[in-house]
């Protein structure tokens, strides 16, 4: 199981702490950088500028609210920041929650599951040039395209349609009992990517830890696709669900993704405190370095 980088920092930080963060990811010899598109920084163009100052980390959108834009507008822009990122950009899409879409983008809300099928099928083919409509930049560079799935009928379009999944706010269990029967032989083939974005803290004051997810992250609990996968793992929020404490409990934690069928765990830094976070940092570097 590869370990990755999931950040916040296009909502809430600048350009230069994302590129920042970026160097950071291939400094510490972690394989990717995931980030959410939401209320701050346009996310591919943010990847677009830390990538052409960093190289060998993967740059991958978790996820790009399909909602923001049209099919032909982000097979531009996919286009675009994949020349400029030699090949690395890796894009998760989702059809996000009816709370944003209505009340943060000012849009109407579809049936998620068909309007995704239809996106998905129309994004594909203009990027590969079998549309009318195509792109005519960035030959040869091929982007994979994910999908944020927790449920089932998400997950079974994923395994359908694209590369693979990108999770958050879930645990094992839904790797194990929604995510891998959806993909079925494609998961035991390798062929199916399945990551995982989660929040962690390797720290001595796990009580703590998980105060800070909970304050940063805890109003997430009550959209309604969360709640449903909080309770499929048995917690209440993911504050409850985020693999927090001492390194063999943290270790443990990963573990049991590894086991459940994740390649990739995108670890979602969450601290206290300077130290707590340092710490967690090198924590993941040397779990890298260790799997190879």
């Amino acid at each position: 199981m590869r370990i990755a980088i999931h950040s916040a920092a296009t909502n809430r930080g600048t350009v230069e702490q994302i590129s920042a963060e970026v160097r950071k990811v291939a400094e510490f010899g972690l394989s990717g950088y995931w980030a959410p598109m939401l209320n701050g920084h346009d996310t591919l163009t943010a990847l677009a500028i830390a990538g052409q100052q960093t190289g060998g980390v993967e740059l991958g959108t978790a996820v790009v609210p399909i909602p923001l834009r049209p099919p032909f507008a982000l097979a531009q822009q996919i286009a675009t920041v994949q020349e400029i990122v030699g090949g690395r950009l890796v894009v998760g899409l989702g059809p996000s929650h009816e709370a944003l879409v209505r009340g943060l983008f000012g849009m109407d809300w579809t049936p998620p599951l068909a309007a995704t099928r239809t996106y998905v099928g129309e994004l594909a083919a203009i990027m590969a040039g079998t549309a009318r409509r195509r792109i005519v930049v960035g030959p040869g560079l091929q982007t994979q395209l994910l999908l944020g799935a927790v449920n089932p009928a998400m997950a079974a379009l994923a395994a359908e349609l694209v590369s693979g999944v990108v999770t958050w706010a879930a645990g094992p269990r839904t790797i194990t009992d929604v995510i891998r029967p959806a993909a079925g032989d494609r998961a035991d083939a390798g062929s199916f990517r399945i990551i995982t974005a989660l929040p962690i803290c390797v720290t001595d004051d796990a009580a703590a830890a998980r105060a800070t997810i909970h304050r940063v992250l805890g109003a997430n609990d009550k959209l309604p696709s969360y709640q449903k996968v909080l309770s499929r793992e048995g917690v209440e929020g993911i504050a409850d669900l985020a693999i927090a404490g001492p390194p063999a409990a943290v270790a443990a934690g990963l573990d049991a993704f590894a086991a459940a069928g994740a390649t990739e765990f995108a670890a979602h830094i969450l601290a206290p405190n300077a130290q707590d976070r340092e710490q967690t940092w090198e924590f993941l570097a040397a779990r890298a370095a260790a799997a190879g």
